[in-house]
């Protein structure tokens, strides 16, 4: 008599797909908050795809193990680490200049084709691998027609290679869109979109350990970052002080937080395991938190992302906004 067969091995992957309610769970919204245009790329973009199981998660698990323990991982920070973003943000500037491939120069390198991503405290496989970008694309513009309609000037520290400065200035043409960073060669990027696009944007160079308080925001104006105060381990104090004293109207960071992952899950033990490796920040919900009982301001929204690449959840919201200008806590 044979041996029974292995009754996985004869039970093809289930596809499943994202729809608007799905993403509109991530977001943490209604569905009917997500606007049309966002409605429009879901239906243009692939989103199947499958859980990882067996020998599959075994080996994005694996892969994640010897990320985290490989002697070239970089940590987060101001040693050493200006040079690489003024590289790396140099190769966007060389495509944008070079003119070939538009807009889609913009794109980050962390954001790569790759079919593996974490979803709800699992792995999975897309059938797109541009499944991130195109996912990132519709939370962007989601997020900014959500909480940035409202203001004058959005300051996106942090800009990078101006993705999301592009994506405003489309979204805004009314507006006008501020990048900063530490990095000239994305400055240059900022000064490049504004003479080949006409767009009201402007670049700075501005340093989140030593912030410049001859930057001051306009009245009515939004701060953004995305990805960005991530590099600043235990130092975001001295640009949170900043803000206080500058008091925007709204602060929307979306980042990775530690402290949402939970560590008895075997996936979200790994991206623990990671962020810690990298040196990324800690502790910034308990200290919003702690600013908010002091009566310094006011927290709008906390939401974990359950969406990220095969290492971390780097689409996490804090949204809040300052009392500062004398409008204290009755605003």
């Amino acid at each position: 008599m044979k041996p029974a067969a292995n009754a996985s091995s004869s039970v093809a992957p289930r596809w499943q797909s994202l729809s608007r309610d799905g993403l509109a769970k991530l977001f943490g919204t209604a569905p009917s908050r997500i606007p049309d245009s966002c409605v429009e790329l879901i239906k243009k973009n692939d989103f199947r795809y499958r859980e990882l199981a067996g020998t599959e998660r075994d080996a994005a698990i694996l892969a994640v193990l010897k990320r985290v323990g490989s002697k070239d991982l970089t940590v987060a920070g101001d040693s050493g680490a200006r040079d690489r973003w003024e590289k790396g943000w140099g190769e966007n500037l060389s495509l944008l200049e070079s003119g070939g491939s538009g807009l889609a120069s913009l794109t980050p390198k962390y954001i790569r084709p790759n079919p593996t991503l974490r979803l709800n405290q699992n792995y999975i496989k897309s059938f797109d691998p541009e499944f991130e970008l195109n996912w990132y694309q519709i939370f962007s513009r989601w997020l900014f027609l959500q909480y940035l309609s409202d203001v004058d000037v959005i300051y996106e520290f942090g800009c990078g290679s101006g993705i999301n400065v592009a994506t405003l200035a489309r979204l805004f043409p009314k507006k006008k869109i501020v990048g900063l960073d530490w990095a000239k060669s994305s400055k240059r990027i900022i000064e490049n979109l504004a003479a080949q696009y006409g767009w009201n944007v402007e670049g700075h160079v501005f340093d989140f350990f030593h912030p410049d308080k001859g930057i001051r925001l306009a009245r009515n104006s939004a701060v953004l970052t995305v990805g960005a105060l991530e590099q600043t381990g235990t130092r975001y104090g001295a640009f949170v002080r900043y803000l206080l004293d500058a008091s925007p109207e709204i602060c929307v960071n979306v980042e990775p937080i530690c402290e949402w992952y939970d560590p008895e899950n075997l996936v979200d033990h790994l991206a623990i395991m990671f962020h810690r490796r990298r040196g990324y920040w800690q502790n910034f919900p308990q200290l919003l938190q702690g600013l908010e009982a002091k009566h310094k301001l006011e927290i709008l929204k906390m939401k974990r992302s359950f969406f990220g690449s095969e290492f971390i959840e780097g689409y996490s919201q804090t949204i809040w906004k300052p009392f500062g200008r004398g409008r204290g806590a009755s605003r």
